[in-house]
């Protein structure tokens, strides 16, 4: 019955339902039996000496062949095309696309999800009662799926974000995005700030206190001093906005600024000049304009990539 009706439904309804139906960037679906694909380069090899003379192109060219691996049955598919994309009909645009997402406890990984990783989003989180993040939700930026429009209207979009959340899908928005567009970090800055920091970050003990304060910050700016002799640098901790975000007191943020201090002196390249945590309505546009964020989940160098 519901295969008649949707071979019924024009080409330009089938979007304005989804959209009927609540499907928005954001809304979720089970990833059960999807598959990631990619592409694959292989030679082509003729097999008798006469078909290599007759196909002399095909017996020395190579042809892209599909792979596909079966993503884990507990992972979920997030929808990332914007609405209008969405409501298109779908010969104009066939198809919605997703990124994976899914649970995950590791601390780490949270951490960096919820600050400037362009790989990672975290999405909402779980609160243990110790008052840590016991799990979270993350959105892997670097698995791409492509759903048939017509296909999606058989299913039922499940809500990602918590209802009184209203920065975090805005977040996300601009998220989306910035996986092309970023400034890459310095190499200097690399070596003598981000890589000591996710290294430090992967060594802390589970109950460490850091874990909850670097829960509540959303942002790590560094703002690199060129007017100074000395090798100094300023870094700014945004407070974390979400509705269910950790609140980091003044105590707290004294245990950062000397715990980021001790491990930039520690690597001896550069010191910490001046730190502080603020809100986004405390910091200056200049500042968060004209600063390089700090992703904490991974480090690249591009003169020396053995130093991953």
């Amino acid at each position: 019955m519901v295969g008649s009706k949707l071979a019924q439904m024009a080409d330009i309804d089938i979007g304005e339902e989804l959209i009927r139906r609540g499907w928005r960037q954001g809304k979720m679906l089970p990833a059960t039996s999807a598959r990631k694909s990619w592409l694959e380069f292989s030679t082509v090899h003729e097999d008798t000496q006469e078909d290599r003379q007759q196909n002399a192109f095909l017996a020395t060219s190579t042809i892209w062949n599909l792979q596909q691996v079966l993503l884990n049955e507990n992972d979920w598919l997030i929808i990332v095309s914007q609405t209008c994309d969405i409501q298109r009909p779908p010969s104009l645009e066939p198809y919605v696309e997703a990124m994976t997402a899914y649970w995950t406890t590791d601390r780490s990984l949270i951490h960096a999800a919820g600050k400037n990783s362009v790989r990672h989003f975290l999405v909402t989180r779980r609160i243990s009662s110790e008052g840590f993040v016991g799990s979270g939700l993350i959105v892997d930026a670097t698995i791409h799926i492509q759903i048939e429009k017509e296909s999606l209207l058989k299913c039922s979009p499940q809500k990602s974000f918590p209802e009184d959340d209203i920065l975090t899908p805005r977040r996300f928005s601009r998220w989306l995005g910035r996986r092309y567009n970023r400034p890459a970090l310095p190499d200097e800055l690399v070596v003598a700030v981000q890589k000591p920091i996710v290294k430090a970050i992967g060594k802390l003990h589970k109950t460490s206190p850091l874990h909850r304060i670097l829960d509540g910050i959303s942002e790590i700016l560094l703002l690199p001093d060129d007017e100074t002799e000395d090798d100094s640098v300023d870094m700014l901790f945004i407070r974390n906005e979400r509705s269910n975000a950790l609140i980091v007191t003044d105590e707290d943020e004294a245990v950062l600024l000397e715990w980021v201090d001790e491990v930039l002196q520690k690597e001896g390249k550069v010191v910490l000049g001046t730190g502080a945590v603020l809100g986004l309505k405390e910091i200056s546009a200049y500042d968060y304009a004209n600063a390089y964020e700090l992703p904490t989940d991974q480090y690249s160098l591009a003169q020396d990539e053995s130093e991953q």
